[in-house]
């Protein structure tokens, strides 16, 4: 039966519920050291955060941190950390947070987004899913180590959260 799920800010009180889902991608990682990365983030105000994909279940599968840099007059999204994770939901769940990004990136005035590929992690029990190829599928060209993507900054929708089903 599909679950529903929703991709919103990460609340400062959700953070020590995310962990698991960031030890997918470094492993080591400690409570206090994920809210401290938490903290760098969200003290960025309005250029940087946490969006997490949380399930219906209450469950977090899946999260982003990003950050708004300015190239001359053009702004720019980097994704240094995105993570999806599930047994058979990861697929429906990443491609909405790909989803969430570009809505994202408009919202703020972005030209682009940079998504950092050793941040990257798509793990499920799908085959072939990975993110280069949910990346590519998604209209993203490799540059380097990156997946870049130019966005249009017209913001025509309501914004978050937005809503999916798995």
């Amino acid at each position: 039966m599909p679950r529903s799920f929703i991709i919103a800010p990460l609340a400062k009180t959700q953070a020590d519920q995310a962990l698991p889902v960031v030890q997918t991608l470094h492993r080591d990682m400690t409570l206090d050291e994920w809210r401290e990365v938490v903290a760098l983030f969200l003290r960025s105000g309005g250029d940087g955060g946490v969006m997490a994909c949380e399930m219906s279940d209450g469950h977090i599968r899946g999260l982003f941190c990003y950050r708004v840099s300015a190239e001359g007059a053009i702004r720019v999204l980097t994704v240094p950390i995105f993570i999806a994770v599930g047994l058979f939901d990861a697929a429906a769940t990443s491609a909405a947070q790909a989803d969430g990004i570009d809505l994202l990136a408009r919202k703020l005035g972005c030209a682009s987004v940079v998504v950092d590929e050793r941040g990257c992690v798509v793990a499920a029990t799908a085959p072939k899913l990975d993110a280069a190829g949910l990346f590519t599928r998604l209209g993203y060209r490799r540059v380097g180590q990156a997946f870049v993507k130019d966005v249009g900054m017209d913001f025509g929708g309501d914004g978050y959260p937005v809503a999916g089903r798995a």
